[in-house]
């Protein structure tokens, strides 16, 4: 595990205190706004490491991302948000987005 992964994991619980700290007025655009930035300061972060495959771990992220979102708005719920982790890290787990 890289020094970059904790960075990102430390941007993921700020940007939760953001979400939970936003009006409801301003919700929808909050939620889409510091997923995507997340995900954006994710790839500059992955992007610096070396050694790692920035396809794989850049594809884990999108997928986490949108996860996010559909949880944060209500399309999936709770449970059903565990269970797509679940498998999206299952999927990383048996090399899924790694070239042959």
């Amino acid at each position: 595990m890289t020094n970059g992964w904790m960075w990102i994991i430390g941007i993921m619980l700020i940007g939760g205190f953001i979400l939970q700290m936003t009006p409801l007025m301003f919700y929808l655009y909050a939620v889409f706004g510091v997923h995507l930035s997340i995900l954006l300061i994710s790839y500059l972060i992955l992007r610096r490491e070396r050694g790692i495959d920035l396809r794989a771990n850049m594809l884990f992220m999108l997928g986490l991302t949108v996860i996010n979102i559909m949880t944060d708005l209500g399309i999936m719920n709770y449970h059903m948000s565990w269970a797509a982790v679940a498998a999206l890290f299952v999927w990383s787990l048996f090399g899924g987005g790694r070239r042959s």
